[in-house]
């Protein structure tokens, strides 16, 4: 039976045409959590889950890995003029750190913000703003709030 299961996922991942990226590597994991802790700790679990899920488009639609991502510049602005190491420092005391980079990294976002509940919703966000705060020329207007972001697909 979980052979058959199995198959059926990766048939309708396939058809649907996405093919889900690895789970984050160890050595991965450290500045991820302090990246998704730094731009979405204060937005509680679905919102880091969100962050999590842009990082994981960009990443699949790039054929990137994940640290390529979110060190490109100017892309997570908590890395903005921020060395990697003094930022896991500082988001490893953030009360998030541990959840996210021993729970929510150890898988790639399969369903994440898009499919909670029974619908599933294959166009994953690739961005992602504080509406609050500026309002982007590349938005269409119709993303997803989670808590102070707004998560599109711009691509």
């Amino acid at each position: 039976m979980k052979r058959i299961i199995l198959v059926l996922v990766a048939a309708s991942v396939s058809v649907f045409g996405w093919e889900p990226r690895n789970a984050p590597q160890p050595e991965e994991r450290a500045l991820l959590a302090a990246v998704i802790t730094a731009e979405a700790g204060g937005e509680g679990q679905r919102g880091m889950e969100a962050v999590y899920e842009v990082i994981w488009q960009r990443a699949a639609l790039a054929h990137s890995d994940y640290i390529k991502v979110i060190t490109k510049p100017k892309q997570f602005s908590c890395l903005n003029g921020v060395k990697q190491a003094d930022l896991i420092k500082r988001m490893s005391k953030h009360k998030h750190y541990e959840w996210v980079r021993w729970s929510l990294l150890f898988h790639p976002p399969l369903t994440v913000h898009t499919a909670h509940g029974d619908k599933v919703i294959r166009n994953r966000s690739d961005h992602y703003f504080a509406h609050g705060k500026v309002k982007p020329s590349w938005s269409n207007g119709k993303g997803r709030v989670i808590g102070n972001h707004t998560f599109e697909k711009h691509r």
